[in-house]
């Protein structure tokens, strides 16, 4: 039972050496972060993408490099008064996945899909009340599809490099909206938006449990590495 005790304790410590990520606890500015690097060497980097690395106890930030430590894994950044700040993952230097930021009362600020280093995907932002003020979609970094501004009640779309105030109509789109004569696009685009913001909401009060769990142990490591 020793020897069995002793090779699980040995076979541990030989895979925390041999890791390539490793995690660092970092106090920037007005804010504690919780973070974990790569220790394997990237030769070849995305050209026009930003890259984020871990150097002498910081973090920066370049386009198609790095100068240090690529992020990776797992990305924490807490308020002074302990409540997360902002939340998500990096690939290898790359923002990836989905990112969330707070505000200091706890309620959730935005919330951004990304791929590869670049905005992909849906985005939410939040007033500090926790209201709905603006709703989009990204492609590449480029703002696309339809964006609606929910103080102001106003639509805006956007194809290709083109803004438009009323929905762009391809030929097809324009010939089955005569014939069928359709309901206006932004009322479909809203209760589109409706149904992804239910299951937004729901899945931000799970969220914001595991967070307030996560926040009390990453507060308890932290101390113990101090």
């Amino acid at each position: 039972m020793k020897k069995v005790a002793l090779i699980l304790i040995v076979a541990t410590l030989f895979m925390s050496v041999t890791s390539d990520v490793q995690r660092k606890y970092i106090r920037s500015g007005d804010y504690d972060i919780v973070c974990h690097v790569s220790l394997k060497a990237i030769k070849n980097y995305t050209e026009g993408i930003e890259y984020y690395w871990f150097k002498s106890g910081e973090i920066h930030n370049s386009v198609s490099q790095s100068g240090g430590f690529l992020l990776h894994d797992s990305y924490e950044k807490f308020y002074r008064s302990k409540q997360l700040a902002e939340k998500g993952n990096f690939d290898y230097g790359l923002k990836d996945d989905e990112w969330r930021t707070w505000y200091e009362n706890g309620n959730i600020a935005t919330i951004t899909k990304w791929r590869n280093g670049q905005k992909n995907g849906m985005f939410l932002e939040y007033d500090s009340n926790g209201t709905l003020v603006l709703s989009g979609y990204y492609s590449k970094n480029e703002k696309a599809k339809t964006w609606i501004n929910h103080r102001l009640k106003d639509t805006v779309y956007f194809k290709g490099d083109s803004t438009y105030t009323v929905k762009p109509k391809s030929k097809i789109n324009g010939f089955f909206s005569r014939v069928f004569k359709k309901r206006d696009s932004t009322e479909k685009a809203q209760r589109k938006l409706d149904r992804q913001l239910k299951r937004t909401n729901d899945s931000i009060k799970r969220a914001q449990r595991q967070v307030e769990k996560e926040a009390a142990k990453a507060n308890k490591d932290a101390s113990t590495n101090n």
